[in-house]
């Protein structure tokens, strides 16, 4: 078995509480540690850590994402779930429902923004928009910009045209899904649009986003999701603006982060929108909007180590129901695992289940390391967890230097973290794996 063991979290038969365990080297034994209940509610739900120098030194900072990893295990655990399209129980209207998305994947200029073409077959962002379409949103409420369709021009004039066209009482869905790039002098943040360049006045700011929808929206609440570097600049301004806007916010990085290329977050997305009863944490038959949170900051976490993002405004209920479940999975199915495998445990999540043996995939492997494997050879998996305030030193592998600072949180098994020296604007969530706490 050769491969990288990264992460692992564990899901429990009834989903309610994830844990999440960070490793980095192969054939890895894991750490041991507390592991703690997440609350739900508004929550912190990227990581992957940038050098303050060579940050500093570009011009833009573009957001490089990491390379798509080879992703199996999401799919894998819908097998044997059955999802009906109908939603009779839902808390909002699809014929007074209205969404506008942009999905880019390939850019004008690609000395500037790298395309995504591993990401184009079955890309995700449509068949999200396709199964919001399935819920009964009329085909003329849906406004989805795609690639060179979605120039700056475009998305301004399509964004206001939609949101002139909602009436009182109606219910918007945003998605952007992209490059995302972040001005660490002023601190705002831009989605880089088709044809953006090399200044950011050629980007679409996310400030202009929420001054926009204050300025022209009419309706009664919005739902805003976001699958990009920084895209946690969006639970940023929701928080600033919580008493002037009503709205639920999902990103898939905190702002000060990039994020993966990988689909994960609006697979997340679409499974919660779709009902699965893997994102139906208290099994009560309805999927809320903070199930889609905390299952998306579950698979964030545990595939991508990243710190995804969720908020509500004062006025939005987190308990909004998007999607009424049909059925339950089998119970521990797709739950998070250390398997043992020639004595040593490695992080899995159990893809079949077969009286009391369990059949599990190695994150990491692929398919073919998948096996039967006994009670004997699984255990929950254990989170390491270092306590607020604890120094620490931050491994960055760029440039192969370590960075002191402080611990400011922790969840997960993700750390956010003070550097010493620079300002909060570099404050950032990592990985367990890279931290270490010092002595001093």
């Amino acid at each position: 078995m050769a491969g990288a063991v990264r992460r692992v979290a564990y899901l429990p038969d009834n989903p309610t509480v994830v844990r999440l365990w960070n490793g980095q080297q192969p054939r890895r034994a894991f750490d041991g540690g507390s592991m703690e209940t997440p609350r739900l509610g508004t929550v912190e739900i990227g990581i992957h850590w940038q050098s303050p120098e060579k940050q500093a030194a570009s011009k833009m900072d573009v957001g490089t994402r990491k390379r798509p990893n080879v992703i199996v295990v999401l799919a894998i655990v819908m097998c044997g779930i059955i999802v009906s399209g109908a939603h009779a129980d839902i808390g909002w209207t699809p014929s007074r429902t209205w969404v506008f998305a942009v999905g880019i994947l390939q850019w004008k200029h690609t000395d500037i923004y790298d395309s995504f073409p591993d990401a184009i077959p079955n890309r995700a962002d449509r068949r999200l928009i396709d199964a919001m379409k399935a819920t009964g949103i009329p085909a003329d409420h849906i406004v989805f910009l795609v690639d060179e369709k979605a120039t700056l021009a475009s998305i301004r004039h399509e964004y206001r045209a939609q949101l002139d066209r909602i009436q009182k009482g109606d219910l918007l869905i945003f998605y952007f899904a992209g490059h995302g790039t972040r001005d660490r002098k002023t601190r705002d943040t831009y989605f880089a649009n088709y044809d953006a360049g090399d200044d950011y006045a050629s980007h679409w700011p996310v400030k202009e986003i929420f001054d926009t929808l204050e300025s022209r929206f009419h309706g009664a609440q919005a739902i805003l999701m976001a699958d990009c570097c920084h895209s946690g600049a969006m639970y940023d301004e929701t928080m600033k603006r919580r008493e002037s806007l009503s709205c639920a916010c999902l990103t898939s990085a905190y702002s000060h982060n990039t994020s993966t290329a990988n689909w994960t977050f609006t697979e997340s997305l679409l499974r919660g929108f779709q009902g699965s009863p893997l994102v139906d944490a208290d099994a009560d038959g309805d999927v809320e909007i903070r199930e889609v949170a905390l299952y998306a900051e579950q698979n964030m976490a545990f595939l991508e180590e990243q710190k995804a993002m969720f908020a509500t405004s004062d006025d939005f209920d987190p308990n909004l129901v998007v999607a009424d479940t049909h059925g339950k999975p089998t119970a521990g199915l797709g739950r998070y695992v250390e398997a043992e495998w020639e004595e040593t445990w490695y992080p899995a999540q159990v893809v079949a289940i077969r009286g009391a043996e369990s059949r599990v995939h190695y994150v990491d492997f692929e398919a073919s390391w998948d096996e039967w494997v006994g009670p004997e050879r699984i255990r929950h998996p254990h989170v390491k967890k270092m306590p607020r305030g604890a120094r620490v030193k931050v491994w960055w592998s760029q440039d192969e230097n370590w960075y002191l600072g402080t611990v400011l949180a922790s969840q997960f098994g993700l750390h956010k973290i003070h550097y010493d020296g620079y300002s909060h604007e570099w404050d950032e969530w990592v990985s367990s794996g890279s931290v270490e706490e010092v002595d001093e």
